[in-house]
């Protein structure tokens, strides 16, 4: 039960961590953008400028985009047991991030399949270095064998 709850606390505050820095670098983002629409419109180009509401909004929804991510990736780990929670959740978000490529692909008018597969391999890849960085870490910093 030990491990569970490590395995929980780790993910949930990681999570959170990730969902901060999301909203946070979304919302700087959008405003670095808004003001430089804002002095291309005052240099006469024609521009759409973000309203300060569709730039905090933009912060939002990226800090609540990726709670939700969060909740599906560790509700399995509330509910089963360990080995088959980290199977389920590798195989959530390689379909949430297939998903979320596709959508991306067909709003950008590129082919959806492809740009889903893109992000599939990156969220393969980006698990795999996360994995290897904790195997890493694992040897260097001692773990009680009662968590392991």
């Amino acid at each position: 039960m030990e491990r569970r709850s490590l395995i929980l606390a780790s993910g949930i505050l990681g999570g959170l961590a990730n969902a901060f820095g999301n909203s946070i670098g979304f919302f700087l983002s959008q405003e670095t953008e808004r003001s430089v629409q804002i002095h291309e419109e005052e240099l006469g180009m024609k521009t759409r400028v973000h309203t300060k509401r569709e730039v905090l909004m933009s912060g939002i929804l990226s800090f609540l985009s990726t709670l939700l991510a969060l909740l599906v990736l560790i509700t399995p780990f509330i509910f089963l047991n360990i080995e088959i929670s980290i199977v389920l959740t590798f195989i959530l978000g390689i379909i949430l991030s297939s998903s979320m490529g596709s959508y991306v692909g067909k709003m950008s008018k590129q082919n959806p399949l492809k740009t889903g597969l893109k992000y599939a391999v990156l969220a393969v890849v980006g698990a795999s270095v996360s994995h290897a960085i904790g195997d890493l870490l694992s040897t260097i910093i001692p773990i009680h064998t009662n968590l392991v």
